[in-house]
């Protein structure tokens, strides 16, 4: 039930997901994730994976009263972080009047889940953790705590198999707009890592991990500079990435080009800044060039521009609506509940899963009644049912009206600009084609294989790489 409900989140909260890779599907095994957004990471771990997972969750979630079930139903393990062993400020005070350090007192506060954990492996659960230890915003790899692998060569030692082995399995998150409702995410099943001896140095554990991880993650210094990177992309394809692998790919294969011309990448940014004021992208302008040169503006605006004002715009408002409301909701609850940041994210999607039932549940029996006052005939079990289908029908067909027709809006803003403004509109576009120009120029025809090849990857199923002593 929480695979499907995290699956229904997930295919709600982001227009495009895309899954590559290799990953482990067997017993024993622990899987680690980049962690850049709260809940929505293990959300997105639950719905992608093809195994059950057992997450690893901080202890204070327990306290609250939404978050709880859901972390029973998983049957998460708590563990204590440090920032967590510094807010309880009595036990932990008691423990230094002890003669006890902080290291060993979050030590002695986390025996209890090692051993968890290390039960649970041995079993042949599959373990779900994020070895940075805290959610964050930044557009880059954080260090990864050690604990991870001291979980694994624990397992490794309380095994009576002598051919016991523990799997990591390394997760790639690529957020491409993390902020943006509807945006896009790739998922990258990394190379697996295989534990087979006890005695393997936690230091090529941890460097093993990192090295995978970052095979498949594109890094940055700010989220500016990303964005500036996948509108090269787009610029250079007519299309968003399709795995985090290509983008990485790409990313490595051109920064050493385009950093050679900082002004040009200062030309690249303002273009970006320009296209986003009025909501335009590359996209959308190759696909408004390509049909101009096919057919008159007028056809254009007679097939694509018909349907998109008389339904796909009118559903695509309707879904906004019914959609808007219960967020705005959900946030205000989340706002109240807590004071910490790194929970807020978590708290609007726990409130949202019983605010969205709510909502439908109150969109339903409105359908109903406007049914039952249009069509007094109409059986009161049959309008219930009607009802209850229109508010997630509605959500459905504004997003696939949305996304199905998303190039023409962006078109249209851009053909009122020609008509009102044509002297900006001929700047923007003279410019826009210039810039395309230069970033095809950099790029040369044997990289360019390479990357198409990058997309070609789908997920697939192999064995672990062994990292032993």
């Amino acid at each position: 039930m929480l695979r499907v409900l995290a699956k229904a989140l997930s295919r709600i909260f982001f227009r495009r997901i895309s899954v590559s890779g290799t990953p482990y599907v067997g017993p024993h095994a622990i899987w680690a994730s980049n962690h850049q957004s709260g809940i929505v990471d293990p959300a997105i771990m639950m719905a992608l994976v093809p195994v059950p997972l057992r997450p690893i969750s901080k202890h204070t979630l327990w306290a609250h009263p939404i978050m709880r079930p859901l972390l029973e139903l998983t049957k998460s393990i708590p563990v204590r972080r440090t920032q967590d062993v510094m807010i309880e400020a009595q036990a932990y005070k008691q423990a230094i009047e002890r003669g006890v350090s902080e290291k060993e007192w979050r030590a002695d506060a986390n025996t209890g889940a090692f051993q968890a954990v290390s039960d649970a492996i041995v079993a042949g659960d599959r373990i779900l953790i994020f070895p940075e230890g805290v959610s964050h915003d930044l557009p880059y790899l954080q260090q990864l705590k050690t604990g991870i692998a001291r979980m694994a060569l624990q397992a490794m030692t309380h095994s009576k198999n002598e051919n016991f082995t523990v799997v990591l399995q390394p997760v790639a998150i690529d957020y491409f707009e993390k902020d943006e409702y509807r945006s896009d995410i790739a998922v990258h099943f990394c190379e697996p890592i295989a534990v087979t001896s006890s005695e393997t140095p936690v230091k090529d554990l941890m460097d093993a991990l990192r090295h995978s991880i970052l095979e498949a993650l594109a890094q940055f210094s700010t989220w500016d500079e990303k964005r500036n990177w996948l509108f090269l992309f787009e610029i250079a394809y007519g299309r968003p990435p399709q795995s985090a692998r290509e983008f990485r790919v790409f990313v490595d294969a051109y920064r050493p080009e385009f950093d050679k011309d900082p002004v040009f990448l200062a030309r690249v940014q303002t273009m970006r800044r320009m296209l986003l004021a009025m909501n335009i992208s590359p996209a959308q302008i190759i696909w408004g060039e390509a049909h101009e040169k096919k057919r008159s503006f007028f056809k254009l605006i007679t097939t694509q521009g018909l349907f998109y004002f008389i339904i796909a715009g009118p559903i695509e408002y309707l879904s906004f609506f019914v959609w808007f409301i219960p967020q705005r909701i959900a946030g205000f609850l989340a706002d109240i509940s807590t004071s910490d940041r790194d929970v807020l994210a978590t708290m609007k999607i726990a409130h949202g899963v019983y605010v969205f039932a709510i909502w439908i549940a109150l969109g339903s029996l409105s359908a109903k009644a406007i049914l039952l006052l249009i069509w007094p005939e109409l059986n009161d079990a049959v309008a219930f049912i009607v009802g209850l289908a229109s508010g997630p029908l509605i959500l459905f067909m504004g997003l696939w009206s949305t996304e199905r027709h998303d190039h023409f809006p962006g078109y249209w803003r851009l053909a009122k600009l020609r008509l009102l403004f044509p002297r900006g509109w001929r700047e923007v576009i003279d410019e826009w084609r210039a810039m395309s120009e230069a970033v095809v120029s950099k790029i040369d025809i044997v990289n360019q294989r390479h990357i198409e090849d990058e997309r070609q990857i789908r997920v697939r199923y192999g064995r672990a790489t062994s990292v032993s002593q």
